[in-house]
């Protein structure tokens, strides 16, 4: 590249000094004489003119090479100057290739381990896992009159939001809120039931001991279903409570005073509980409230198939795995 620019600039400079002679006036002012061959006529002024311009572009051109030659010049002697660097690296970068290069295997590996185990999906990381939104419908609730309440004298203050009116001085329970914090009761069962945990079902009324006795069998769980006898007040004993504490009270009765009392003491243990809340309930002691009618046999039979069905799949899918959910996958480390 620096030869061509060289023969370039050498054949510029020819062209402008054979320019200059051949514009140049001989010194000699004598008339020439004349020969047998005619002589050249006299440019014009246009002639002239684009001679001048052409004289004008080879100094530009010139002037061009000469620079780029002196820059070409100035570059090679910086290129000469410049240090070539040491090519052995220093020990703090051979210490950080050693440890990318062995981060890199381990994580290599750690892949190669993952395609051979299977890692199980937990539960808790999807909305409805056990598939509960499909135990009951809408038009079940309303047959089984879960949306009746009491008479509008007798009701609770804190219940007003899920109310949805009266008729016949009757509070009538929005069944769209019962349908939506009965899937979110029923979807902390089956969680607590696939974890291992026991679970309590309690009703103190003696018309729904039945129930709720064949409720707690069919799913192997426990039960408690004293009933007071009539004229006689004694306190419950709650020592069995303390020796075998459950993980969760599921109490369809929550205005019986035998189970205010074990509420109130489930809540000093920190045991949560799900409980039906009718018109007239007060919510306080309770975590998962679920609305609706707590008197009907037809609403209380419902209440106890759904959950005995909830507790029964999520001991299947346990069963399914065989293995404890509570524990962490082991990833090989």
């Amino acid at each position: 590249m620096l030869l061509r620019k060289c023969i370039r600039s050498v054949n510029n400079r020819t062209c402008l000094f054979s320019r200059i002679l051949s514009t140049d006036k001989t010194p000699d002012d004598s008339p020439s004489v004349q020969t047998g061959t005619p002589s050249e006529p006299p440019s014009t002024p246009e002639q002239s003119i684009a001679a001048d311009h052409n004289d004008q572009y080879v100094e530009k051109e010139f002037v061009k090479t000469s620079e780029s030659l002196e820059s070409d010049y100035r570059s090679d002697d910086v290129i000469k100057n410049q240090e070539t660097p040491d090519p052995t690296p220093e020990p703090q970068h051979i210490e950080m290739l050693s440890n990318l290069n062995s981060l890199h295997s381990l994580v290599t590996n750690h892949h190669k381990y993952l395609k051979n185990v299977v890692i199980r999906e937990r539960p808790i990381t999807r909305d409805d896992f056990f598939n509960v939104k499909s135990l009951f419908t809408l038009r079940d609730l309303f047959e089984s009159r879960v949306h009746l309440g009491h008479h509008i004298g007798c009701w609770h203050s804190a219940n007003s939001k899920y109310l949805y009116g009266i008729r016949n001085n009757m509070h009538i329970i929005d069944i769209a809120s019962t349908e939506q914090h009965l899937w979110r009761a029923l979807n902390v069962l089956s969680h607590l039931a696939y974890s291992g945990g026991s679970v309590l079902f309690v009703n103190n009324r003696p018309g729904y001991k039945k129930i709720v006795k064949e409720a707690a069998a069919s799913c192997s769980e426990g039960q408690w279903t004293v009933a007071r006898q009539l004229g006689h007040y004694e306190e419950p004993d709650m020592t069995w409570f303390e020796k075998k504490k459950p993980d969760l009270i599921v109490c369809s009765s929550v205005n019986n005073p035998l189970s205010k009392k074990l509420l109130l003491h489930a809540n000093k243990h920190l045991v949560p509980s799900i409980g039906i809340l009718d018109s007239d309930v007060d919510p306080t002691n309770l975590t998962y409230v679920i609305p609706g009618n707590d008197d009907s046999s037809q609403s209380i039979l419902l209440y106890h198939r759904l959950f005995a069905e909830a507790v029964q799949r999520a001991k299947l899918v346990k069963e399914h795995f065989r293995v404890d959910p509570t524990a962490r996958v082991n990833h090989g480390r």
